[in-house]
């Protein structure tokens, strides 16, 4: 029975039962320790040998969902609404819409709607991933000077831990006071 992709983004739900998590988590470690082989079998008999991306990307999803994690696949040149990025993203649609009129993300009109090319929404989620990873480093520094300084040893705890419950909306207002500030300073 063949079947196509055929919706933007397939989602993949974990395992039901921790046996087939487990099974799903020796394949993928017998893939990886080159001790089997993956090899589609074709309805004609014919074998189809999966090169070394096509086995990556299928090792990561396995891993994920042998883990109990749900897994979204998506093509890099599929066209996003708003909302569908803003759900690819973990944010609001009217976050979205402040990317798009800042810059932050490339998007066309089409008619009175704006879509996105994933490629571009995936970027996005890349940079803000590397900037809150480096807030966060920023975040560590202060608090371990304060600590030494003897000025609050909970202090990079407490940090830490105010922007991990942080909202989106709100870790996107508190980077954005970063970034004009870092543009302040280089001015």
């Amino acid at each position: 029975m063949a079947t196509a992709l055929t919706r933007v983004v397939e989602e993949i739900a974990p395992p039901a039962s921790e046996e087939q998590r487990e099974a799903t988590r020796t394949a993928v470690s017998q893939i990886l320790s080159d001790t089997a082989q993956v090899v589609l079998r074709l309805p004609g008999g014919e074998e189809y040998q999966l090169d070394r991306d096509e086995l990556r990307a299928l090792l990561a999803i396995a891993l994920a969902r042998a883990n109990g994690q749900s897994v979204s696949v998506i093509s890099h040149d599929v066209m996003l609404s708003p909302q569908q990025a803003a759900e690819l993203l973990g944010v609001s649609r009217p976050m979205v819409y402040r990317f798009i009129e800042r810059g932050d993300v490339n998007a066309t009109r089409v008619g009175t709607h704006w879509r996105l090319l994933a490629a571009d929404v995936l970027a996005l989620a890349e940079r803000r991933t590397r900037l809150i990873d480096g807030v966060d480093t920023g975040l560590d520094q202060v608090a371990d000077a304060m600590a030494s300084s003897g000025r609050g040893a909970a202090t990079k705890d407490g940090a830490k831990e105010s922007w991990r419950a942080a909202t989106p909306e709100q870790k996107e207002a508190s980077l954005e006071r970063v970034r004009r500030r870092t543009r302040s300073r280089r001015k």
